[in-house]
C-alpha cells in the first residue's frame, strides 16, 4: 500500500505534528488564572501574528482569510457578552484555536511530505515539529482554563498536530498531480489571513479581558520572539 518513500513522509509529518502534543502537556501543568492565561493568549497573539505575517502573508490571502475568520467567529464565539471571560467564551476561543491550527498545518503536512523526497525533509521536519510547540500551548491552555480537563486540553492539542499527517496523506495520494506552487501559496496565504483576523478579532481582545496588560503584552513580546526564532532556523 505504501513504499518506503512514502512511508517515510508520513512518519516525519507525524512526528512533526505530535509536537503540538508537547505544547500541550506545557499548558497543562498548571491550570491559569487571569495573569497566567493574559500572558498565553499573549503568546498565541504574537506566534499567530509572526507566523501569518512573516511566512504566509499574501494581500489576497488577507483578505479572504478576514473572510472565513468572520464565519468563524460567528460559529464559534458569538456576539460579545461584555467584559467577562467566562468558561464558554474559552472553550470557543479553545475551538477556534484548534481549527485555525489545524487548517494552518495541513498544507505544512503537504510541505513535510514533499521535502522528505529531498535532502532537506529531516530539517524541514524538526522545524516545523520545533514551532508545532507553541501551536500546542495556544490550542490546549484556553481549554484547560475552560474544562480543568487535562485529557481534554491535550487531547484538542494533539488533534490540531494530527492534520499534518492527513495533509502528507491528502499531498501524497489526491493533491500531488494538481498541486502547483501558486496553488500551495494561496492556500497559505489564506490561512495566514485567518490567522491574522482571529489575532485582531478574538484573541487580544479576550486577552484584554483578563485586565493583566502587562503580562498580555510580554505574552505577546514572548510568542513574537519565540516564532521568529523558529521560523529562522528553516521553517
Amino acid at each position: 500500500m505504501f513504499d518506503d518513500d512514502e512511508l517515510y513522509a508520513l512518519l516525519l509529518s507525524l512526528l512533526a505534528g505530535l509536537a503540538t502534543t508537547v505544547g500541550g502537556l506545557i499548558a497543562i501543568l498548571q491550570k491559569p488564572d487571569n495573569k497566567l492565561l493574559a500572558f498565553l493568549l499573549g503568546i498565541a497573539c504574537g506566534v499567530m501574528f509572526t507566523l501569518s505575517v512573516v511566512e504566509l502573508f499574501i494581500k489576497n490571502g488577507i483578505e479572504n482569510g478576514f473572510g472565513w475568520a468572520e464565519v468563524l467567529e460567528s460559529k464559534f464565539t458569538g456576539k460579545d457578552d461584555g467584559m467577562k471571560l467566562s468558561k464558554a467564551r474559552l472553550m470557543r476561543l479553545g475551538l477556534l484555536m484548534a481549527i485555525t491550527m489545524t487548517l494552518h498545518n495541513l498544507p505544512e503536512g503537504f510541505a513535510v511530505a514533499f521535502s522528505s523526497f529531498t535532502s532537506i525533509g529531516p530539517v524541514m521536519a524538526a522545524a516545523i515539529g520545533v514551532h508545532n510547540v507553541p501551536e500546542g500551548i495556544i490550542v490546549a491552555a484556553p481549554v484547560y482554563a475552560a474544562t480543568g480537563s487535562r485529557r481534554q486540553a491535550l487531547m484538542m492539542a494533539t488533534a490540531s498536530g494530527l492534520s499534518e499527517p492527513a495533509g502528507a496523506l491528502l499531498a501524497l495520494y489526491f493533491i500531488k498531480p494538481y498541486l502547483t506552487p501558486m496553488i500551495l501559496h494561496c492556500i497559505l496565504a489564506g490561512t495566514g489571513g485567518m490567522m491574522s483576523a482571529v489575532c485582531v478579532i478574538e484573541l487580544y481582545p479576550e486577552g484584554k479581558k483578563c485586565k493583566h496588560d502587562g503580562q498580555l503584552w510580554r505574552g505577546i513580546a514572548f510568542g513574537t520572539m519565540l516564532m521568529a526564532g523558529t521560523l529562522y532556523v528553516g521553517v
